[in-house]
């Protein structure tokens, strides 16, 4: 009879495995790993530049929301950031340009129909006294998306201006998968 923890480790842990049982744990590995790859994200290409600053945008998310303009078809959030955000920032607008007027996170944010237009954005950075959103024709979205995944190029035509006279203007390319509606 085993009589703790550290005796049935001693029993059954330190034991080497059988032959046939390697190739099975090597197989589940692979496995694992190409599906963690299929899920990953790749890193955008993009920059911001706000009040002649130039920050560098890094990690990209997108994720399936209800239609802005047609509630029977989901538009796209594309969200492009200079580092990691948590699931729970990725939803959540508020802590997004909080975290940007803290001078923790620079961003932009798009939500794009099923037609590939913008029809909201939403840049974040300290420099703003106010984030820049809404909708523009002057904020652009070249690519395509199909609901699993969403690849292009976002980007503004020339330089903009903030309500609060700011000057800013971001061009990033990018490809993610689609995160399914919450």
């Amino acid at each position: 009879m085993i009589d703790s923890p550290a005796e049935f480790r001693a029993t059954n842990c330190n034991q080497p495995e059988p032959q046939t049982e390697i190739p099975m744990k090597t197989a589940a590995c692979i496995f694992l790993a190409l599906l963690t790859a299929s899920f990953a994200q790749t890193v955008p290409d993009g920059k911001l530049t706000v009040a002649g600053q130039t920050t560098k945008l890094t990690q990209v998310y997108a994720y399936s929301t209800k239609g802005f303009f047609d509630e029977k078809k989901d538009d796209t959030v594309v969200l492009l950031t200079d580092r990691a955000i948590t699931d729970a920032q990725l939803r959540d607008g508020f802590a997004l340009r909080r975290l940007a007027e803290e001078g923790k996170l620079s961003f932009v944010q798009e939500t794009i129909s099923t037609a590939g237009q913008i029809v909201n954005f939403t840049v974040g950075h300290r420099a703003f006294k106010m984030s820049p959103s809404g909708g523009s024709t002057e904020h652009r979205f070249e690519g395509k998306l199909d609901g699993k995944t969403v690849s292009g190029k976002v980007y503004t035509r020339g330089l903009q201006e903030s309500f609060g006279g700011t000057k800013y203007e971001y061009t990033a390319s990018f490809q993610a998968p689609v995160q399914p509606k919450k």
